[in-house]
């Protein structure tokens, strides 16, 4: 290992903690095995066995081959996707005779009733939640220089500022904010900016053969490359503690909401720069519109940015039509799919790790969905889990159960977390999603392989989020702060 590698700042995810009540099984799972047990004793007294023994266990063991999840854990999701098909939630259509409220974004599901609200001041669009008492800022950002190529001092420099950005809102713990979201999306790139540039700067004195030939490129490249576009938001929490009494002092409601919200956006725009990112501002109403729109219906983007005049009115933000099946949906322009980062990387991983994830030539959307934990509430869950970590050792030494290196890994990566804190770092709930999209199903399974792959070589496995596709969507490819 060169000087150079050993001294780049580097980080281990820890493995999803398999810890249960007893050598990993879960309580329902637990309750499950018991149950086949009373089931059998009661068989082999009556004479009569049945079937609900294995059926039993099966449902408490056996491990799906999509998630590797026990069945049992999918009851909840399969409950409420057989209802949801039972009330015909699975389809969603547009009514354009219906009056709709004002501000609001038409998506479907429970997203019905996120609407959006003009912030006079700052000229931002706040996406609110009625129901969760919550505010939502946008904001469109840009990399100071490339990522990719920049040297790896450079890459170390821009992930430690990012990383204190995010751990501001931890240290604050009255600030408010439950959400951060990054989210970067891949999308076909129109060609207008490029095209309208080269049609007012291009001139035929240079090489009137090489013009013409530009010219067909540039026809070409309109459906063949990809651009790279990114937002930032933060979700304010109005009812949480610290929050609600400056609410209320400022007028109550979501009048008060926005403008305490607008102090966490300045915050936030002034730390930007810390990370090396280019505040380019707050997604308006219209830009949010745009958003949304895009997101169900990738292929009205060339005509939105052709004739940027239209399409920015909230009344056409949702989608026309939905269906959705349980590891996919369809929209009026082709097909959808969401898959969860379910494991990061096992080995000690560099700041640009996820870029070979990011930078795929693949129409889709990388988002990552931060959750503030306050410090102090943090130490005190950290110092729980380990404490469980360590019973729970001491009870599978008893047992003769063998340590094996997982759990070695899952004890340190808890001691490290637990050191961390008291250093002063910020901790996180965190969760990345990952959106592909396609004309049709059969190109649908190709950019879905694609993904794996890509997040495979960045050290990532990604799952399909299956009887959760539409709720999973608001989450992973629109800056709304939901999802976790």
């Amino acid at each position: 290992m060169s000087a150079e590698a050993s001294q780049r700042l580097t980080a281990r995810f820890p493995r999803r903690s398999q810890r249960g009540v007893i050598a990993g099984i879960s309580g329902v799972q637990l309750g499950l095995l018991g149950a086949a047990l009373v089931f059998t004793v009661a068989g082999l007294w009556l004479g009569r066995a049945g079937m609900a023994v294995p059926v039993m266990v099966l449902l408490g063991v056996a491990p799906t081959w999509w998630t590797g999840r026990p069945l049992v854990n999918w009851v909840p999701y399969l409950g409420r996707w057989l209802l949801r098909g039972a009330t015909g939630q699975r389809t969603y259509r547009a009514r354009p005779l219906a009056p709709r409220p004002a501000g609001a974004l038409g998506l479907p599901g429970d997203a019905a009733r996120l609407r959006v609200l003009s912030d006079a001041l700052s000229g931002a669009g706040l996406v609110h939640d009625p129901t969760t008492r919550t505010l939502t800022a946008v904001a469109r950002v840009s990399a100071s220089d490339s990522f990719v190529l920049a040297e790896s001092e450079r890459q170390d420099s821009v992930a430690s500022g990012f990383g204190s950005v995010l751990a501001a809102f931890c240290e604050d713990a009255g600030s408010g904010v439950d959400r951060v979201q990054v989210l970067l999306r891949a999308i076909s790139d129109s060609g207008e900016e490029v095209r309208a540039h080269f049609e007012s700067e291009g001139t035929l004195e240079v090489s009137s053969a090489a013009h013409e030939l530009y010219g067909e490129y540039l026809a070409a490249s309109r459906v063949r490359s990809v651009r790279h576009e990114a937002w930032v938001s933060i979700r304010l929490k109005m009812t949480a503690r610290g929050v609600a009494g400056s609410v209320r002092a400022a007028g109550g409601g979501v009048t008060g909401g926005a403008e305490v919200l607008r102090e966490r956006m300045q915050h936030l725009r002034s730390r930007l720069g810390d990370a090396q990112v280019n505040f380019e501002g707050w997604c308006s109403s219209g830009d949010i519109a745009v958003l949304a729109r895009t997101a169900y219906d990738p292929d009205s983007l060339a005509e939105l940015e052709a004739h940027p005049e239209v399409g920015r009115s909230l009344a056409g933000a949702g989608p026309l039509a939905v269906d959705e099946a349980f590891t996919y949906f369809r929209t009026e322009s082709g097909y959808q799919r969401v898959l969860w980062v379910v494991e990061w990387p096992r080995k000690q991983a560099t700041a640009g790790f996820l870029q070979r994830l990011v930078i795929a030539q693949i129409r889709h959307t990388f988002t990552m969905i931060y959750e503030p934990i306050p410090t102090r509430r943090a130490i005190t869950s950290a110092r729980a889990a380990s404490t469980a970590a360590e019973t729970s050792r001491m009870w599978e030494r008893k047992s003769g159960a063998i340590d094996t290196k997982e759990r070695q890994r899952e004890r340190q990566a808890l001691e490290n977390e637990e050191n961390a804190l008291e250093e002063g770092h910020g901790a996180m709930r965190f969760a990345g999603l990952v959106t592909v999209s396609a004309d049709d199903l059969q190109e649908l399974r190709v950019v879905t392989d694609q993904a794996r792959t890509a997040a495979a070589q960045s050290g990532c496995e990604l799952r399909i989020l299956g009887g959760e596709q539409a709720s999973a969507f608001i989450a992973g490819a629109l800056p709304f702060g939901r999802g976790l």
